[in-house]
């Protein structure tokens, strides 16, 4: 599994796009957008449109950009933000399976060699576990098992306290374990 990227931009670049400098904005938005979209696809499954929730993402940091209290607070403001957006796509996807005459691609799965195919229906059994998991256990699961982020980290992201995220992560396992030990083949 790759590593998690880490953002390598100075506090005085951040500081710049925050204050509204446009060339310093696009470089901090060339360095977090595929952080951004690897969020969307993890926290919103096969149920959204990752590009497009990533994309709002950022046009969100540009327009709210004068929000974010200081350069340092970014990662958090961002991955808060990727959660609100996110959660508002799953609404939006989850309303139109329901809506008449309006459908959700779910994409489809070509014919592979049988351990692709394997690989393809067990993601597919974590995301429907994942998607039955609270928001705030799914998020402390993606930050520590799929970013391979630390706890520090991850309270940071969150902006919670280190104990609250341990205490999430183990329920969050439990509640996965439950979940998928309980899940229909």
């Amino acid at each position: 599994m790759l590593a998690p990227t880490r953002h390598r931009l100075d506090g005085d670049r951040v500081a710049a796009a925050i204050a509204g400098d446009t060339e310093a904005m696009d470089a901090v938005v060339q360095a977090w957008l595929p952080t951004v979209f690897r969020w969307c696809a993890r926290l919103g499954g096969g149920r959204i449109d990752s590009e497009e929730a990533a994309q709002e993402v950022l046009i969100t940091l540009v327009r709210r950009r004068h929000t974010i209290a200081r350069s340092d607070r970014l990662p958090g403001w961002l991955f808060g933000a990727c959660r609100r957006i996110v959660a508002n796509h799953r609404r939006r996807a989850w309303f139109k399976r329901w809506a008449p005459g309006v459908s959700v691609d779910q994409g489809q799965v070509s014919p592979a060699i049988d351990e692709q195919l394997e690989r393809c229906q067990l993601a597919a059994s974590v995301h429907a576990v994942l998607d039955r998991l609270s928001e705030r256990h799914r998020a402390v699961l993606l930050l520590c098992f799929i970013e391979e982020r630390s706890v520090s980290e991850a309270s940071e992201l969150l902006d919670v306290p280190m104990g609250t995220v341990k205490s999430r992560l183990h329920h969050a396992k439990a509640r996965f374990q439950y979940f998928y030990e309980r899940r229909t083949p």
